[in-house]
């Protein structure tokens, strides 16, 4: 470090607004994948009533939205989801489901670059090579923007998310508008189909709303910590009305074969205005790159940091800029989604689809694992403060816990509505890496960590700097036995 150059940040700084946590809950959501999620959705029903099964998805949404709810008020912390989960079960079967959960970001990241690649490529007429060219450029923005602090970042996340979800509701509207014709069986979802269907198709209708919980790993950074609580009601209400205006368009529209391609969002906006709509939703889906990306950075990274703090990840990775930004995770996050993104770009074919599957599959046993943690952590530690509580506990808690593990074990043996044992394969495989690295390595690292600490001079704590997050705000109960 230069001489007079400031010294790096010691904790997060609380900058973000409810504005940027609404964007970062939101925009994690609305990726490019949504647009072939929602087209997917539309076989799986009659007519144009998917909207319904998106309408269902969202009731269970808010569900999962209480459940968040509660435990961050809990625990407002960047490891959130690491300290209910130890608090109400094994702590190594905790630290298992959460570093399997947190592949879910590089998953996204992943196919969604794929996804905004090709549809570049196909637009420019470009050779396929230049699919990673892309990825690689936009990764970098995300990167970059990330690395100069939550203010930049949280700039980038307002501006991608807002255009994103605009033009998607604009373009979804007119091209209704200019069918001139009626909807068709627009309240019957099962007419001629059949209900296995439909329980599909809300499955899948869970996939648009995935990720919006991840805005609680910036819980030591908005500038009050309800912000997260109503960002995440918002972010629901917002992707319910985009996502179904979106999929009623694309199912009353596009024809099937415009529906299984990689990119059915530029038929849509050619059926809007024309071949300027193709130039449109190109642009915006280059956008949903930004949008996803650089959440999924600001989201993913604060979660390493906070975990690596704790001395279950190497302590390399709960550094910190000048800028308070956990700039190694942010490195590794790219660099792996990138990785990831060609490997998808290699398999080609249904390999994006299988993502969809496996990240679909692992929110609903993250959801389900939330409900469970909330009645557990109802009886454990009933005296803990609770800022927001989920309402008759029991009967709530025990339903999302039913209905979430059916709808995860749905989406992790189904591909493009074919039965594939695949995505459950890959997650079994994950958990089971998971699982090897918290027996073997955690403990070693969890000791140097203890080590380190009992070998620093005893000394009074500093006071806080205004406007930063102390490194493990909350009370939290030790971990479960």
């Amino acid at each position: 470090m230069s001489e007079g150059a400031p010294a790096p940040a010691a904790t997060l700084r609380r900058a973000m607004s409810l504005r940027t946590a609404v964007s970062t809950s939101t925009g994690l959501a609305f990726a490019a994948l949504q647009y072939l999620a929602a087209a997917g959705l539309v076989a799986y029903v009659a007519g144009d009533s998917a909207w319904i099964s998106i309408g269902v998805a969202g009731l269970l949404a808010l569900m999962a939205w209480a459940f968040f709810g509660e435990l961050n008020g809990m625990f407002p912390t960047a490891a959130a989801i690491r300290r209910y989960m130890s608090g109400a079960m094994d702590d190594r079967v905790a630290l298992t489901i959460t570093f399997t959960y947190l592949s879910t970001i590089v998953l996204v990241v992943a196919a969604d670059a794929f996804i905004v690649s090709a549809a570049l490529t196909h637009v420019l007429h470009a050779p396929g090579w230049l699919t990673a060219v892309w990825t690689l450029a936009l990764l970098a923005v995300a990167v970059l923007s990330n690395l100069r602090g939550v203010k930049v970042a949280g700039w980038l996340q307002d501006v991608a998310t807002s255009i994103v979800l605009a033009a998607t509701l604009v373009v979804s509207v007119v091209a209704l508008a200019r069918s001139g014709t009626a909807l068709r069986t627009p309240f019957q979802p099962v007419h001629h189909h059949s209900g296995a269907g439909f329980l599909e198709s809300v499955a899948l209708g869970i996939f648009l709303y995935s990720a919006f919980e991840w805005v609680t790993t910036n819980a030591e950074e908005v500038r009050d910590p309800k912000h997260i609580h109503r960002a995440m009601l918002i972010a629901v209400a917002v992707l319910f009305a985009v996502c179904a205006a979106m999929t009623t368009a694309m199912s009353h529209v596009l024809t099937h074969a415009q529906l299984i391609t990689a990119y059915p969002q530029l038929a849509l906006g050619q059926k809007a205005f024309g071949a300027a709509g193709i130039w449109i939703m190109a642009a915006v889906t280059t956008v949903t790159a930004l949008n996803t990306f650089n959440g999924g950075f600001i989201t993913a990274s604060r979660f390493v940091y906070a975990t690596a703090r704790e001395g279950s990840l190497p302590p390399l990775l709960a550094r910190l800029n000048d800028r308070a930004v956990p700039w190694v995770p942010v490195l590794l996050l790219g660099t792996t989604s990138f990785a990831v993104s060609v490997v998808v770009e290699v398999v080609g074919g249904s390999g994006w689809q299988v993502l969809v599957a496996v990240g679909a599959a692992l929110e609903g046993m993250i959801y389900a694992v939330a409900a469970f943690c909330v009645l557990r952590l109802r009886g454990r530690v009933p005296d803990h403060h609770r800022p927001f509580r989920v309402p008759i506990v029991r009967v709530v808690a025990i339903a999302g816990l039913v209905v979430f593990s059916v709808l995860a074990l749905v989406a992790s043996v189904s591909v493009n509505n074919r039965f594939s044992p695949v995505p459950l394969v890959i997650i079994l495989a994950m958990g089971a890496a998971s699982a090897a690295y918290t027996v073997t390595v955690v403990p070693k690292l969890q000791a140097a960590e203890a080590a380190r600490r009992a070998a620093r001079p005893t000394r009074r704590r500093p006071r806080r700097p205004p406007g930063t997050a102390g490194p493990d705000p909350g009370a939290i109960p030790p971990p479960v036995p």
